[in-house]
């Protein structure tokens, strides 16, 4: 794309987002849409957050499981071994 196509491009999605933020935020309409939408949008986000917490579970998860398969040879060793009590 040539430059002035992606200034102008730039341009009038400017002009429309500050539009519709102008709107939102000083019309009387704007702010009864705004009041209707923030509930709906805070159901959202605290949608988000749960699906990130269950994703970090499933990580979490994953980790154990790859370390169960592979062995308990893989696995770092934090104390001496019953059977070696002179490990160190």
């Amino acid at each position: 794309m040539e430059d002035r196509t992606s200034i102008v491009i730039g341009a009038l999605a400017g002009a429309v987002i500050g539009g519709a933020v102008g709107y939102l935020l000083f019309t009387e309409r704007g702010r009864r849409l705004r009041a209707d939408l923030e509930p709906r949008i805070m159901d959202v986000i605290a949608e988000f957050g749960r699906a990130k917490a269950a994703a970090a579970a499933a990580r979490d998860r994953m980790s154990d499981v790859q370390a169960g398969v592979r062995g308990p040879e893989a696995a770092p060793r934090t104390s001496a071994p019953a059977s070696n009590p002179g490990w160190r």
